[in-house]
């Protein structure tokens, strides 16, 4: 198969998508907003210690 062919099924794939018989209950809004909120603290966490790394890296050993 070529890329061109793989791309257009792809394409019709995603483009017609099946009815989904679920249910989603209220609590699963709530559900993702806490999975967003954990994943923003968590990548802050992440960031800090990453400065915090470079900035000691690049800090002379005088100012230490």
């Amino acid at each position: 198969m070529t890329r061109r062919s793989i791309a257009f099924a792809l394409f019709l794939f995603l483009a017609m998508p099946a009815p989904a018989h679920a249910y989603a209950d209220p609590g699963s809004g709530l559900l993702l907003w806490q999975l967003l909120g954990s994943f923003l603290i968590g990548l802050s966490f992440y960031f800090r210690r990453i400065a915090g790394f470079f900035k000691r890296l690049f800090t002379p050993h005088d100012k230490r």
